[in-house]
């Protein structure tokens, strides 16, 4: 496997990212019997506080690492987006339960690194990351 920038070999050894406070790791997990490829993600801050699961999966017929990346910032994306929104409104918002409560002020302050990385893994598709 190659890993190039601005992707990295996190402190887990496996392959993510740097972005603020943190390091997001990813690996595969397994496949389902319906052909969904699952991962299991890290997101560790400097805190040494974290949060990890295998909730990710890719649509039927597989994914790459990178895409599993790149769906993860996306969820992070959307999450740290959904908070601001509640607290500019003060209205509920779905998204704002997709990760702990832990990660709110690390997503808050990075939400822009974390939506340009998405969409340089987008641009840049199974080029970052060579299996």
């Amino acid at each position: 496997m190659k890993i190039y920038p601005p992707l990295c070999i996190t402190s887990r050894l496996l392959p993510g990212a740097r972005i603020g406070e943190a390091e997001i790791s990813i690996e595969y997990a397994h496949v389902t019997p319906t052909g969904q490829q699952c991962y299991h993600w890290f997101i560790d801050l400097k805190n040494s506080w974290h949060c990890k699961n295998t909730d990710l999966h890719s649509a039927a017929g597989g994914g790459t690492l990178q895409e599993g990346l790149e769906s993860l910032l996306g969820f992070l994306g959307a999450f740290a987006e959904a908070i601001q929104y509640e607290k500019r409104t003060g209205e509920k918002c779905e998204e704002s339960d997709l990760f702990p409560v832990g990660l709110t002020d690390w997503a808050i302050a990075n939400v822009e690194e974390i939506t340009m990385l998405e969409c340089t893994l987008m641009d840049k598709r199974d080029e970052l990351i060579v299996e």
